[in-house]
């Protein structure tokens, strides 16, 4: 598979805010953490990117989601997706959060301060996310509805992600499952993502898979009960929910301690990619649920 080239807003002479390669079938690999650049511009005066004092903070989760790159570029170049991917940290404008969130422009992530996040007024927060959050989610809207175009169907879209056991705000609940596929449950029965759930956990039964645990989607805008703490990502939100496309899409979280090195990485790609194969067909321009027993 060959990047059809890098197509991105000009933001900063140094990285583009996305890159994007086109696949040869009906899947779409969306990697919006997965990048770690701080351009310079959103350095403080000692040279520090977003004045975060320790360096290591910013190769923690907070910064970028651990290891997803990696398993993202294994999977797509065994499955010929489609692939969209950020390359800025989360901790400039995080794409997976609403503009109008805090965590979208963090002033500070799981107890590490960001200083030139929390130093912003309204208007200089207005402006990080006009220069770094509105372009890339226009960029990620035009390349799904080009895949569409091109195809005449809609593709089928995987968010990777990857997350943290433990939180330094909340050592105490260390998460228990080591991969998360979610959805949307308020759009009700999902088959593509439960047979997908279901062929994951008979493939890999030493893992513990959640379903919709610990993490969760809701649409943007659906009020909930105080404690529901699904979140809203206008990331998916715009690439399926906007085109009708729910049904075809569901988030991977892997837990990082599994894809810390090459080998977790790479045993974790083709655990992905073997269920994928098993339970769809992407060789089309529309993704198929194939047939299985159940």
């Amino acid at each position: 598979m060959a990047d059809a080239g890098t197509q991105a807003q000009n933001v900063d002479a140094d990285k583009p805010l996305y890159e994007t390669v086109r696949g040869r079938n009906s899947l779409l690999l969306i990697s919006v953490h997965e990048g770690d650049y701080i351009p310079r511009a959103l350095h403080d005066a000692l040279d520090r990117p977003l004045g975060v004092v320790d360096p290591a903070d910013l190769d923690r989760h907070i910064a970028i989601d651990l290891g997803i790159r990696e398993v993202t570029r294994r999977v797509a170049a065994s499955t010929g997706a489609h692939v969209f991917r950020a390359t800025h940290s989360r901790l400039v404008a995080d794409i997976n959060r609403c503009p109008d969130e805090t965590d979208c422009v963090a002033p500070i992530a799981d107890g590490t301060n960001i200083p030139l996040n929390a130093a912003l007024d309204a208007a200089g927060r207005d402006a990080r996310v006009a220069r770094y959050f509105h372009p890339a989610i226009d960029g990620l809207k035009r390349f799904v509805a080009g895949i569409a175009a091109d195809s005449g169907f809609e593709p089928f879209v995987i968010c990777m992600h990857s997350f943290a056991r433990i939180l330094s705000e909340d050592p105490q609940n260390a998460k228990t499952q080591d991969i998360c596929v979610f959805s949307y449950p308020e759009f009700g029965h999902l088959p593509n993502v439960e047979a997908f759930v279901r062929i994951l956990r008979k493939e890999q039964p030493e893992l513990v898979i959640g379903h919709d645990q610990p993490f969760s989607a809701r649409t943007p805008g659906l009020k909930t009960p105080p404690d529901d703490k699904r979140m809203a990502s206008p990331t998916s939100f715009h690439a399926v929910v906007e085109r009708n496309n729910v049904p075809n899409h569901f988030a991977l979280e892997i837990c990082q301690d599994l894809i810390s090195d090459e080998a977790g990485q790479t045993r974790l790609a083709r655990a992905i990619t073997s269920a994928l194969a098993t339970t769809f067909d992407f060789s089309g321009g529309k993704p198929r649920l194939r047939i299985h027993e159940t």
